[in-house]
């Protein structure tokens, strides 16, 4: 649950404003913990192995469409050799603007075996847990809007650290940004690649296309 936190803070420090924007930040993840927690699990319960070729294709198109919803213009990038899974490109481009960051992750995961799983999971059905399951974790209801949300809780999936969450975190952060009024004072570029796990066999090939 930290990683949300953590990069809000982090991506805030991009943001030109008159006033810090960390409170701001923090209070709009305060009010929206519950759907933000939602659409992650969504996310997550897409399974993302880049040989899974239907499933990571999913997987682009819940990004990029996460992208749209907070208006970002989005492209999906393929490779020259047919079949590959895309990369999720947006752009948020700031009038005047002298400088451009770009953010980077991944969004395929390692295969999975779900025999060696522990049998009160599933690699892609994702859970609260109250603790980590072989310390005595048990599964806890997903909350009801409104009640409290334990950010020492442990999430439950396949690709729920690593590195689901960095692509969560990122959007998040963007969109805590923007609703609460801030607004970036350089270009913002996003990249999402989806077959990182098996060594990013073309990812030079998507850049040299794309260029």
């Amino acid at each position: 649950m930290k990683f949300l936190h953590t990069l809000f803070f982090g991506f805030a420090a991009f943001c030109l404003c008159a006033q810090t924007p960390v409170e701001k930040v923090r209070q709009f993840r305060s009010a929206n913990e519950h759907a933000i927690l939602s659409e992650y699990f969504e996310f997550l319960a897409i399974p993302n192995h880049a040989s899974d070729k239907p499933n990571i294709a999913r997987n682009a198109a819940f990004i990029e469409a996460m992208l749209q919803k907070r208006g970002v213009q989005t492209r999906l990038l393929d490779s020259r050799t047919p079949g590959t899974p895309k990369a999720v490109y947006g752009e948020v481009l700031s009038p005047g603007a002298t400088e451009t960051i770009l953010f980077y992750a991944h969004y395929d995961g390692q295969p999975v075996s779900p025999e060696k799983w522990h049998p009160a999971v599933k690699p892609f059905v994702p859970l609260l847990l109250s603790a980590p399951v072989d310390k005595g974790g048990t599964v806890l209801p997903f909350p009801a809007k409104g009640s409290a949300i334990n950010p020492d809780w442990r999430i439950s999936c396949r690709s729920s650290a690593d590195d689901k969450s960095g692509v969560m975190a990122i959007i998040q952060a963007y969109d805590a940004l923007t609703k609460s009024g801030l607004k970036p004072a350089c270009n913002l570029k996003f990249f999402f690649e989806g077959e990182e796990e098996i060594g990013s066999l073309h990812l030079g090939e998507i850049l040299e296309k794309h260029k």
